[in-house]
């Protein structure tokens, strides 16, 4: 285990636990109904395997299609929550931060593509529920990327670059998946009796057969929402985040 590794697994463990999310395109709704299960198309770049990538409590992953107004909802994202202890229980990887970005330097001058192994987690869900308390404080800082200051990670380590990467202000070349947990499985993702819920366009949930697997099939609850005319399937990624950040009750009344 690498440094960094090793002081996460130190840490106390966080009392509540986020549910994992995985986020695709509403284009891949009927394979994924069809087979009930979320798989790999092809092997990942990065570790050159069949992976299905997640994210600890987040919907962070968003798609470089659909960004132009009134391209179709089939670019739409859909969003799937599974329950606490069901998924979590197959992990082969976790990583404090999207692997992919790291490996194609997105998030330089802090971090290459050498730090993704002195960067690599446990392969347990406690390594996301101790990183959150160590680095955020509290599960709503986690979610909105909110790091505390003054962590002692070791100077010019990978951890300490990290840390960096998080706290650094002003415009930036990355995005906030520098501070989304993720976690990797190698094995298809079975959604029958494992989702907790499922974001999607409404257009989409009035369609008979999705609405059948999503209620009948995988017994979760349905969070839809509406779509307008003229607007970019990538805007709806912010509405999927919020369903979730309120979804998980952080909201606090005026």
């Amino acid at each position: 285990m690498n440094h960094f590794g090793t002081l996460v697994s130190t840490q106390p463990v966080m009392t509540q636990e986020l549910p994992l999310v995985h986020t695709s395109r509403c284009e891949f709704l009927d394979t994924i109904v069809a087979s009930h299960k979320i798989a790999s198309p092809k092997p990942c770049p990065v570790f050159h395997e069949y992976l299905v990538y997640l994210f600890y409590g987040r919907p962070a992953y968003r798609s470089t299609r659909g960004s132009r107004p009134g391209e179709g909802l089939a670019l739409c994202p859909v969003c799937f929550v599974f329950k606490p202890r069901t998924v979590s229980k197959s992990i082969c990887r976790v990583f404090p931060c999207d692997s992919g970005a790291l490996s194609t330097d997105l998030f330089k001058p802090h971090l290459t593509v050498a730090d993704l192994p002195e960067l690599e987690l446990e392969p347990v869900i406690e390594s996301a529920r101790r990183l959150v308390p160590f680095l955020f404080e509290t599960n709503e800082n986690y979610f909105v990327g909110k790091a505390r200051v003054g962590v002692a990670l070791g100077e010019d380590s990978p951890g300490q670059r990290f840390h960096q990467l998080l706290i650094g202000s002003g415009p930036s070349a990355c995005d906030d998946r520098k501070s989304a947990i993720e976690v990797q499985v190698r094995d298809a993702v079975s959604l029958k009796g494992q989702l907790e819920c499922v974001m999607l366009p409404r257009e989409f949930l009035d369609d008979a057969k999705i609405r059948t697997a999503v209620l009948d099939e995988w017994k979760c609850d349905p969070l839809d929402y509406p779509t307008f005319y003229g607007a970019a399937p990538t805007e709806y990624y912010p509405v999927v985040r919020q369903q979730l950040f309120d979804r998980l009750m952080f909201s606090r009344p005026l």
